[in-house]
């Protein structure tokens, strides 16, 4: 687990620390599921040793429907993220996290360069000052074997020659400050089920506000 993963305290979730035995260059699949055996999307996942850092490409969090897309973004230490705002109205964007504060004031229909570099690893987590709903994450990884589980909890991340020794998931409606959850697995293939249930999802709009 990164030494970072509770910096933001508030909405820091947990981190599963899953050992698995020697797996040689190529594919790893995993597939994570909920504490009732429903697919979790959105989970970030990374192995460690992973492999070193790349370039990295753009990656984009826009505005649109008076919410964030998307609602997990991870990427790779020393990414660029871009914030363009689809909606008809004004958003005033900012991270008050350790790993990066900011803040953004986006004009409807803005698609104009607002770019903010990510170059510290930790979780950011993103609100809107006009907006008090509007909530979303960028998970900053030191490594480029990371990844994001699809609808169905499924996810295929590369991965580097030699010894897999730990793979790590996080979410933000992960229970808080449980003790990781860790076993011995074989094979290239993990099925990662949490032992908790989840939170309740932070993006639900308020009643009264349009």
């Amino acid at each position: 687990m990164f030494p970072w993963a509770r910096m933001d305290g508030r909405f820091a979730g947990f981190c599963l620390a899953v050992m698995v035995l020697p797996v040689m260059a190529g594919e790893f699949s995993v597939t994570v599921t909920t504490a009732d055996g429903k697919p979790l999307p959105d989970a970030v996942v990374w192995v460690s040793p992973g492999a070193a850092p790349l370039s990295p490409a753009p990656s984009v969090m826009d505005q649109l429907d008076k919410r964030f897309k998307p609602f997990v973004l991870p990427v790779q230490t020393g990414t660029q993220v871009d914030f363009p705002n689809s909606d008809s109205i004004n958003h005033h964007v900012y991270s008050f996290s350790p790993a990066k504060r900011f803040e953004l004031k986006l004009f409807p229909g803005s698609h104009n360069a607002h770019t903010v570099t990510f170059d510290k690893p930790g979780l950011v987590t993103l609100g809107c000052n006009i907006h008090d709903w509007m909530l979303a994450y960028i998970l900053v990884l030191p490594t480029s074997s990371f990844g994001k589980t699809n609808a169905q909890g499924e996810l295929k991340l590369p991965v580097p020659d030699g010894m897999v020794k730990e793979i790590s998931v996080w979410h933000p409606q992960l229970a808080s400050a449980p003790e990781p959850l860790v076993q011995k697995v074989s094979g290239v293939h993990m099925q990662i089920r949490l032992d908790k249930p989840l939170k309740p999802d932070p993006r639900r709009r308020p009643r009264g506000y349009d």
